[in-house]
């Protein structure tokens, strides 16, 4: 078992080594992923409550940090030995002491890690150990409620959500035609943003993946080009911003990818989830999650793009949104009738779990958020993205966990939006 365990740690170190070149990882990037679904998502009060709770009736949000010291006592070969003092502060931030020893434990007895524990390593824009599996978690009633679950409001419902049995964040639909609707998503089991072919059912057919990318977003532009907008990490700069690209019809490639010019640090954690919308007049605008600072909760930004061409973009003024809601995805954009759903920061949970929120505007700039949660709340929901089906159906897909701190799995959904 040592000899194991030693192989393993030598290889993990040769790989952090080599993650320092220009030459980036997948895992650089996709497992934003990671911190996009947990910090990009959240929900409402109580059920009659028309919004968030106020600030100060709020938990405060977690300050403790993992005792890495106290790990590398109890495991002085493990994982973490390898990791720079820089590194070992990144994850110390965004786990818990007894999550650590426990993965630490994994990977010396089983060679399997937690989602969870792997998205420490990929938040951090570090490779994950070698050659390890992810270990399953146990389903629960929560996960059952996914699957079986409507909730009604008296301006929306969600109808029908259930599982797909499928591990992933950060979906994004469209459709191919009047029997095929295309997904995407970040999955830890591909190394990258998973491309299915998908009847309207939801039954779906894995066509291959992407790599070194997170959160991807495709429109067509009135030219008839196909481009996608999504996270990637600058090597020459160690700084992550915005891309576009042109993509192929089947999703499978893409080439011409140009930043859009709003890099944050690597290591920025509540930031990304790009929504990209052609807009009625042909431009292009993006919506993303971006924060002041580290304690703050997240605000929802734009940018417009010069041109039809979608590539060069000014930053619009202003918030979108403030106070902590995420996951933006525009649903409708019409002249004088845009429609969105969202999501909500994890910072509250337990006590507010994450859930999915609807808003209108004229112009895409100026929202009008109904403050009231449109999805049930035992569970929590995030990541949501939606094609229309007629004037008042929407199908819906996004990632589900339930409303717990530590170790959970994320799952995809599936529902369908009601409105009046």
């Amino acid at each position: 078992m040592n000899n194991k365990l030693t192989l393993t740690t030598i290889v993990f170190l040769s790989l952090l080594i080599s993650c320092s070149s220009e030459n980036t990882s997948l895992n650089d990037v996709s497992e934003d992923q990671g911190s996009n679904q947990e910090i990009n998502t959240s929900s409402n009060p109580e059920p009659e409550e028309a919004k968030p709770e106020p600030e100060e009736a709020k938990p405060e949000l977690k300050t403790e940090v993992a005792d890495i010291d106290e790990v590398l006592k109890e495991f002085p070969q493990g994982a973490l030995s390898f990791l720079s003092n820089n590194e070992k502060q990144c994850i110390a931030e965004i786990s818990t002491t007894e999550s650590l020893k426990s993965m630490e434990k994994s990977l010396m007895e089983e060679g399997k890690i937690l989602q969870e524990q792997m998205d420490y390593f990929t938040s951090c824009n570090l490779p994950g150990p070698p050659g390890i599996g992810i270990k399953e978690v146990a389903s629960t009633a929560a996960t059952d409620n996914v699957q079986e679950t409507s909730y009604s409001t008296s301006f929306a419902s969600i109808e029908n959500i259930r599982s797909l049995g499928e591990d992933g964040v950060s979906p994004h639909l469209e459709k191919v035609d009047d029997k095929t609707i295309r997904l995407f998503y970040s999955s830890i089991k591909v190394k990258g943003i998973a491309v299915s072919l998908c009847d309207y059912e939801l039954n779906c057919e894995l066509q291959g993946a992407l790599e070194r990318m997170a959160d991807l977003t495709l429109i067509e532009t009135i030219d008839g080009v196909r481009r996608g907008y999504y996270v990637s990490l600058n090597p020459k700069t160690n700084q992550k911003d915005i891309y576009t690209a042109i993509f192929s019809e089947d999703g499978l490639s893409y080439s011409d990818e140009t930043p859009l010019g709003f890099p944050v640090d690597k290591d920025e954690k509540a930031w990304g989830v790009p929504d990209a919308v052609l807009m009625p007049n042909g431009l292009v605008r993006v919506y993303w999650v971006y924060t002041e600072d580290k304690t703050s909760d997240e605000k929802l930004i734009s940018a417009t793009s010069k041109t039809t061409k979608g590539i060069e973009f000014v930053m619009d003024s202003g918030y979108r949104l403030e106070n902590g809601y995420v996951d933006f995805e525009v649903i409708k954009a019409e002249e004088g009738d845009w429609k969105a759903l969202m999501s909500y920061t994890p910072h509250y949970m337990p006590e507010i779990p994450q859930s999915l929120f609807y808003a209108t505007s004229k112009d895409g700039l100026d929202w009008d958020l109904i403050e009231e949660r449109i999805t049930p709340k035992g569970y929590t929901y995030f990541d949501p993205t939606g094609i229309p089906i007629d004037e008042k159906n929407y199908l819906i897909v996004g990632s589900a966990a339930p409303n717990v701190m530590g170790a959970r799995e994320h799952l995809l959904f599936t529902a369908m939006l009601v409105l009046p």
